[in-house]
């Protein structure tokens, strides 16, 4: 501690220096805001938790903004957490020009210090983050050092929580001596920087003697629903050369960085890409790098791409692997260098990938293997020095070139010349497939060269954008059509309310098809298909609505046509038909994809069913309806009685709820009532029986059976079940069919 304060003491002159030398557009941002007017102590001991989560909220209120991190040791016992709504924060410290040593420098110089002079101490536990952050549009933490307590096992549960930001960015950072040996249901073990659903780049940073739980499958660096990472020029070492060296001694964590299952794909983010670039890995993670997607319950949809290049790694001891990746569509790493170890399964280890290139590899000492599953289609490895390959690849293919013919380097240099930059992972990746699956085929080398050629001639953007519009045949956009890109990449979406479509951040070297998948639609053309376009591409689909008919016929009870009845659509008495001669009728030219109510009309008659609704119109139907006169209740007569049996006995009232002869296993008795107007009906579904007492009290009454009397067709006999409700009350009985109800009649029960 006394070394840091002489560090806080020095550097206080230096910051006031440097804050004073800011460029007027900084000073003059009303968005800027500066932790010291928020009353830290910053003396390393007090808690500083509420100052900066005080700071975080004024940037937050007021939109986002800059806030800048003085010369001081902030301690954060207190977990800050802000949810920022979808804004760009920005968090500096004091700058130093001091940068992490190159990966092939020695020991003492890539485990050393960057010399920041502001610096956060995570201190809230086994159990809570120290810093959260949440939705963000873009967010940039640098110049920062976040540094662990000397002897404390678990300093927070994660340091750097980001989750939901569009862009984050890691610059020039320093994360020394931080442990984490927290778990928690649901978020496993800790880490000591955690993106969630964010696209996250790590650049010029070290992380030196930190430690995480590989028992718990926690890495330093956790990437879980991600969409982008990046890492360049950044050193991960398990030592440091400060006042202590380090907390690697309390256990290894699973691997330096993890991928696990990657964020559903977007219209605007459909692409999930590692890129690694001039990094140092030491040996203190179980693994080096990790991808395992199928972990923590995420559904298993392939990375796109994991792209290392200059790379230099001393692999585990613990007889593990330099990489271990899991479900990579693509792989490419590229001039690095594996070794050091003594004890080890393999430099990389590949498990359901499409193609692996490994170009220009150093694979030596115990880190000299190689090996692929037998769910991996194709590993190719050119002009590399390693021991040996334990590959099941459907293909395996190990090149010797001359140093111009090797494909991977032949891409880069192509690049260079003509456009004066190295080629996008994506591009790198996809014309170097291109030429290998060639072989020594010199036909199709040279086609594809050519073709390489052609491409950068047209100076290409490194991605470009899918673009469209879908309209009706009358010229109006469609909303929320679905649409499915494939090719090169797989994405779907929708069409927003003014009928657009965007598929965003596509690389330019690669081939994509938009198709229009949207039911009820027929498109003149329903896809459109661009391969390696230079810039933007824009597209327009017209579609038609299909439309149907829903027809029908409506008879009478001996089977003629009822003519001249009125048929109803969707309960609106502006869409109406009338049946012809023979009983029929149409509605055409309706549109798909909608919900029709079909309804025929009458005062004198009931139809049945006295509705037909079709859902989700998608061909052609037909909705027949049988007319009949409304039901009648058969009575005494001269009388309000309904004429009741018993169901067995026959015998009229008084009626009894008990059958005390014991036919039915309830004891209840069942009995008969009679009805006309039903010829041709024998459905009891389609009724209700329902009696009403005196209170108007309403009880549905269970049929049991409806039919024919025999020899009498027009007169229908429905066995009935009573009610123990009913018993001591006459009640008034009426038999009803949707809307429409039939007469009453009397029955009284004992």
């Amino acid at each position: 501690m006394k070394s840091n304060l002489v560090r806080l003491r020095m550097g206080a002159l230096v910051a006031l220096v440097l804050f004073c030398t800011l460029p007027a557009k900084a000073q003059n941002n009303l968005n800027q805001f500066n932790l010291a007017d928020f009353d830290p102590a910053g003396d390393g001991v007090t808690d500083d938790g509420p100052a900066l989560q005080r700071a975080l909220d004024a940037v937050a209120q007021a939109g986002g903004g800059t806030l800048l991190i003085p010369a001081g040791l902030y301690r954060i016992k207190t977990p800050v957490t802000r949810d920022f709504a979808g804004v760009s924060v920005h968090i500096q410290g004091v700058p130093s020009d001091k940068m992490p040593a190159p990966p092939t420098a020695d020991g003492q110089d890539l485990a050393a210090s960057l010399d920041l002079l502001s610096e956060f101490i995570p201190a809230t536990g086994a159990s809570d983050s120290a810093i959260t952050l949440r939705n963000l549009d873009n967010l940039t933490v640098e110049h920062l050092a976040f540094t662990g307590t000397e002897g404390v096992i678990t300093d927070a549960f994660i340091t750097l929580f980001m989750s939901d930001v569009k862009h984050a960015t890691v610059r020039h950072c320093e994360f020394y001596g931080i442990a984490t040996f927290g778990s928690l249901p649901e978020l496993g073990g800790g880490n000591v920087i955690r993106a969630v659903r964010s696209e996250l780049s790590i650049e010029s940073s070290v992380v030196l003697g930190s430690a995480t739980n590989s028992g718990a499958y926690a890495p330093i660096v956790e990437n879980r629903e991600w969409k982008r990472f990046s890492i360049s020029n950044s050193i991960f070492i398990d030592y440091g050369t400060r006042s202590y060296f380090g907390k690697m001694g309390f256990g290894a964590p699973l691997s330096w960085i993890n991928f696990g299952g990657v964020a559903p794909r977007t219209l605007e983010s459909s692409r999930r890409e590692v890129v690694i670039r001039d990094t140092f890995l030491d040996e203190g993670g179980w693994i080096g790098i990790t991808a395992y997607p199928h972990f923590w319950g995420f559904p298993i949809d392939p990375i796109d791409l994991i792209y290392i290049s200059g790379l230099k790694m001393n692999v585990s001891n613990l007889g593990t692997a330099g990489h271990q990746f899991f479900n990579v569509k693509n792989v490419l790493v590229q001039n690095s260098h594996y070794g050091w170890s003594r004890n080890t399964g393999a430099a990389i280890d590949l498990y359901r990938s499409s193609h692996a290139i490994l170009d220009r590899l150093t694979c030596i000492e115990k880190a000299d293997k190689i090996r692929a599953d037998d769910q991996t289609e194709r590993l190719t490895v050119i002009n590399s020095v390693y021991g040996g390959i334990n590959s099941q690849a459907h293909i395996t293919t190990e090149m010797q070139t001359a140093p111009e013919d090797d494909p991977v380097q032949y891409v880069r240099q192509q690049f260079l010349s003509l456009l004066g930059r190295e080629p996008d992972p994506a591009a790198h990746f996809y014309w170097s497939d291109l030429l290998v699956r060639c072989g020594s085929d010199t036909k199709c080398l040279e086609t594809q060269k050519d073709g390489l050629r052609e491409f950068l001639e047209s100076h290409p953007q490194p991605v470009f954008a899918f673009a469209g519009t879908v309209t009706d045949e009358t010229g109006n956009p469609i909303s929320g059509i679905a649409l499915t890109l494939t090719g090169s990449q797989f994405a779907t979406g929708l069409t927003d309310a003014q009928g657009k479509f965007q598929f965003s951040g596509l690389p330019t070297s690669g081939a994509y098809t938009v198709t229009v998948n949207q039911r009820h639609y027929t498109f003149t053309s329903a896809s459109a298909t661009v391969e390696r376009p230079a810039n933007n591409v824009n597209v327009a689909f017209s579609g038609r609505l299909n439309r149907y008919s829903i027809a029908g016929r409506i008879t009478k009870a001996d089977g003629s046509g009822a003519s001249g009845v009125t048929v109803q659509l969707s309960e609106s008495s502006s869409a109406t038909a009338t049946t012809d001669a023979d009983g029929n009728y149409s509605f055409s030219q309706l549109a798909a994809g909608k919900n029709y109510s079909i309804v025929p009309l009458s005062n004198d008659f009931v139809f049945f069913p006295s509705k037909t609704t079709v859902l989700d119109l998608a061909a052609d139907r037909s909705a027949n309806f049988a007319m009949r006169v409304t039901p009648e209740l058969v009575r005494l007569e001269n009388s309000e009685d309904a004429v009741v049996l018993g169901s067995v006995s026959f015998i009229s009232e008084p009626i009894s709820i008990f059958d005390v002869l014991g036919f039915g296993n309830d004891g209840i008795r069942r009995v008969i009532i009679f009805a006309r107007n039903l010829e041709g009906i024998n459905d009891s579904s389609l009724f209700a029986l329902i009696a009403e007492d005196a209170q108007g009290q309403k009880h549905t009454l269970e049929i049991d059976f409806m039919g024919d009397v025999p020899g009498q067709s027009w007169l229908k006999q429905l066995n009935v079940k009573l009610s123990p409700e009913l018993s001591g009350k006459c009640v008034q009985l009426k038999l009803s069919s949707g809307e429409v109800i039939s007469n009453t009649g009397r029955m009284c029960v004992d």
